[in-house]
């Protein structure tokens, strides 16, 4: 076990340890109905926790394409799909390529996407002709944990590997002029939505990408669906026509999609030829569930009639009466809304407590964050009713305001 991981386990295994004893973390649900489950031991509560933003995982439609794909051809398959898959996984990419415009490959989730595609692309096999075949990987410091996991994978192909703050884009700019010395390409990874919430900068991102030709590696997982007229999400309507060669997307088929499983958006087929030919988690496992296939062909169906641009409106009316009635500490639309609380024992009592209340939400500490920053993780949802949010801001705010009386 590397010493990392070993300093990790030791710093928050006693806060998972308790966070699970108050029923907020490794616990499970009985039943649903729209967003209040009822957990383990019969208690019931409203739940401020799944990324299903615009509440297509119960859509009737993708219920019923879930069953016929099943019905049709079982529920697996077992064999690499580099070598046999069904036809309808086939048309789910053409009809994603369609929608997302670009070349679109599905994986199981979009962490078995990265494992395919970020090696290659570290080995510069994805990178256009006339690029410099040296690459020097620079991850924004909260790119997801699915893309920092690989770094040791990744370093192995790179020529270097380096982390910036935050959407520092003069760090960015700093990373491109060393790498304009040393020969190298510069492949920026981060996210379109973060997972604690907050967006890329993505306009003054796309300049200075042009500027010193970075190529840019967006995951778009909390974005895809949520954005765009068709869902396409927060980082393509960047480029109203082809997708440059030097930009790679990845999306989700879970979130505001409604199945599960991800994908990869590639600009050229050259490439995404490459990552069925060679992307490791392609060559050797299977494709998605058939249910999941089933009921995504169902989802773009919604992203193209108007529905799902319809529930995008909805769902920024939720968050901007969560905002309202809570407040904010980002300008930026996102369904991710954070109630930062700062000492982590702290913020698990106040999760527990809110819990008593009828109100489940995810309490984030170390090392999900830094030190010192335990927050409430809130993931809001058309589903949520008016009367849920109130609540959810009334007891919240009564809770706090009992802390600060007898601090």
């Amino acid at each position: 076990m590397a010493r990392n991981t070993r300093f990790v386990i030791g710093e928050a295994e006693a806060g998972i340890a308790e966070a699970a004893e108050l029923g907020l973390m490794h616990t499970h649900f009985s039943a649903r109905d729209g967003r209040e489950v009822t957990l383990a031991g019969g208690r019931e509560a409203v739940e401020f926790i799944n990324c299903s933003y615009l509440g297509l995982d119960t859509h009737p439609a993708l219920i019923e394409g879930a069953k016929r794909a099943v019905d049709t051809f079982g529920v697996h398959f077992c064999c690499a799909r580099s070598r046999l898959t069904i036809e309808p996984n086939v048309q789910l990419e053409a009809e994603l390529g369609g929608l997302f415009r670009g070349h679109a490959i599905t994986f199981p989730s979009v962490t078995a996407a990265h494992m395919s595609v970020l090696p290659t692309l570290a080995s510069g096999a994805l990178l256009p002709r006339s690029a410099r075949t040296k690459t020097r990987f620079v991850f924004d410091k909260l790119a997801h944990a699915s893309m920092q996991f690989l770094r040791p994978v990744i370093a192995a192909e790179a020529t270097t590997v380096s982390t910036i703050p935050h959407n520092d884009l003069q760090a960015l700019e700093d990373e491109a002029r060393a790498a304009d010395r040393a020969g190298e390409t510069v492949i920026y990874l981060a996210d379109g939505v973060y997972s604690m919430g907050g967006l890329c900068p993505l306009p003054e991102l796309v300049e200075l990408s042009e500027r010193w030709g970075i190529f840019l590696y967006v995951d778009d997982a909390h974005g895809t669906s949520i954005f765009g007229r068709h869902g396409e999400g927060s980082v393509r309507g960047a480029w109203d026509g082809e997708l440059p060669e030097t930009v790679i997307i990845t999306y989700s088929l879970g979130k505001g999609f409604g199945c599960n499983g991800g994908g990869v958006l590639l600009p050229s087929k050259w490439q995404a030829d490459r990552v069925r030919r060679f992307g490791m988690t392609y060559g050797f496992s299977a494709p998605l569930d058939f249910s999941v296939v089933g009921a995504a062909l169902e989802a773009v169906k919604l992203h193209r009639d108007g529905t799902v641009e319809r529930l995008q409106k909805e769902l920024r009316a939720r968050v901007a009466r969560f905002d309202e009635q809570v407040g904010s500490d980002t300008r930026d639309f996102s369904p991710i809304r954070r109630v930062v609380i700062g000492d982590e024992g702290a913020c698990r009592s106040l999760g527990a407590d809110l819990l008593e209340r009828g109100y489940l939400v995810s309490t984030a500490f170390f090392p999900v964050v830094g030190r010192g920053k335990a927050q409430l993780r809130v993931c809001l949802g058309v589903n949520h009713t008016d009367a849920q949010i109130d609540g959810f801001a009334e007891a919240l705010s009564e809770l706090r305001g009992a802390v600060a009386r007898t601090a």
